[in-house]
């Protein structure tokens, strides 16, 4: 490994997700040197916890680049997290004791953006576990969404996994016709619905969005009640990309595990041609730690 590797500064660029927190390390000269993957880093969680999976996700990475930990007092920090919504939540969780040399946080949504850009102007819509529409316009953010599972988050996995949840319940309780996806939601609870009423109260989001992939799968193979679920999220986002646009951005990227498996439907909808990221959340938290700083929140 080359030397300017081994010894000096050190970069990370941080995606804290509401499933997954993924970190990339960094070289100087912005070459990657290797990644590390952990649980969800969501700032709705207790900070502890984001710090420990933030942390986990890191060792990952020094030891996929060959490093020690010893090496993460080199480390400059740019976190990405998913629920960072506001600069005092942001400085609490740079300034929680960390080993790192120097830590700056934005959540996931800012970071996606400057990656996909470059740092340019554009807007992305993320729809993953949460969902959230963010543009930047002439080095200020503008967003629409993103404020979190329930209130928020049209759209995503969390979203469609609740619906779908909901749409079961109702076909039990014969509100709703037959559906296949109604039988495998609650087969997932053995067809136990006082069980499936206890799990809500310590649900996380994620543990709605595992949900999501069966709607897909259902409308796919023809399920009525699937395929309202989809057509209601392909409203749900075409609005979110409609409003991202309305903030001024004149490029729109789609980014996360869900509008993956959107796309194809929603692109025609838009009636605008998507851009292709040039990065991702990871060389966007990069980004806010090496260039000037002209970004501000």
């Amino acid at each position: 490994m080359n030397q300017q590797h081994t010894s000096g500064r050190l970069y990370l660029g941080v995606d804290g997700g509401g499933t997954h927190c993924r970190a990339r390390l960094y070289a100087p000269s912005g070459h990657p040197l290797g990644e590390g993957r952990a649980g969800s880093a969501s700032a709705r969680q207790q900070t502890d916890i984001v710090w420990e999976h933030i942390l986990a996700a890191t060792r990952g990475a020094l030891t996929a680049a060959g490093l020690d930990e010893g090496r993460m007092a080199d480390i400059h920090a740019g976190l990405g997290l998913a629920g960072a919504l506001d600069e005092e939540q942001q400085r609490s969780i740079a300034d929680y004791p960390n080993p790192f040399a120097s830590v700056r946080v934005i959540s996931d949504a800012q970071a996606a953006v400057l990656g996909a850009f470059g740092g340019g102007d554009g807007g992305v819509l993320i729809i993953g576990t949460g969902s959230c529409g963010m543009a930047l316009i002439e080095g200020r953010f503008r967003s629409v969404g993103g404020w979190g599972f329930p209130l928020s988050d049209h759209a995503s996995g969390a979203w469609i996994g609740l619906q779908a949840l909901r749409s079961a319940l109702l076909c039990r309780e014969g509100l709703g016709p037959a559906s296949v996806l109604a039988e495998r939601i609650l087969q997932a609870f053995d067809n136990d619905i006082p069980a499936m009423v206890r799990w809500q109260y310590t649900a996380l989001p994620r543990d709605y969005a595992r949900f999501a992939p069966e709607v897909f799968r259902a409308a796919a193979e023809g399920d009525a009640l699937a395929g309202e679920l989809l057509e209601s999220a392909l409203d749900e986002a075409l609005m979110l990309a409609r409003g991202v646009l309305a903030l001024g951005a004149r490029r729109l990227c789609l980014l996360g595990g869900v509008a993956q498996g959107m796309e194809p439907m929603l692109a025609p909808r838009l009636q605008q041609p998507l851009s292709h990221p040039q990065g991702d959340a990871m060389d966007g938290a990069l980004r806010l730690i090496t260039t000037s700083g002209d970004v501000q929140p």
